[in-house]
């Protein structure tokens, strides 16, 4: 039951891409990248294949960085094991719904934008929950990553800001 539970959100990121891939051709010639809270300014970009798929692999670089610290400190502490968890399955459901933004006709877009605004904001709510008495009572001397976490910390950032964040300079 556990392992099912570890490739479900893993899953769910996959399916985002799918559903990406499956309705290309039915998105519009121009992709939202970023918009506002209240959605008066908004960066739209040519349709392409990094346009289209680019929110997923934002969230698999975030997974990827969420598996990181899981795996490290799953045998530490179960509630610290279900933050990371909680963590997780947010970032997957968070592709999923920006996907389903992505592909929705323009009366549903702003629908999906604050469902997944809603998700994200209970997710990382619920992971401060079960993470609050870890962290009070967590010896830092267990932090310490090995080369090898960090190195994958380090290239995951740099991925997520190559995706995330040059973007927005480059369609402004």
């Amino acid at each position: 039951m556990k392992i099912v539970l570890q490739i479900i959100p893993w899953l769910v990121l996959l399916l985002s891409l799918v559903i990406l891939a499956f309705f290309y051709n039915s998105i519009p010639n121009e992709v939202l990248i970023v918009r506002s809270f209240f959605g008066d300014e908004a960066t739209f970009a040519p349709k392409s294949l990094f346009t289209v798929f680019r929110v997923p692999l934002i969230e698999i670089v975030c997974a990827a960085a969420i598996e990181v610290m899981r795996r490290k400190f799953a045998n530490v502490n179960t509630d610290y094991y279900v933050m990371w968890s909680i963590l997780l399955y947010t970032a997957a459901f968070k592709s999923l719904l920006q996907a389903l933004e992505i592909i929705s006709p323009g009366k549903y877009v702003n629908v999906f934008f604050y469902v997944t605004f809603v998700v994200v904001i209970v997710g990382i709510i619920l992971a401060i929950i079960k993470g609050r008495r870890f962290f009070s009572h967590f010896s830092r001397e267990d932090w310490a990553l090995n080369g090898a976490e960090k190195a994958i910390l380090v290239v995951v950032l740099i991925a997520y800001l190559g995706l995330a964040i040059v973007p927005i300079f480059v369609f402004k």
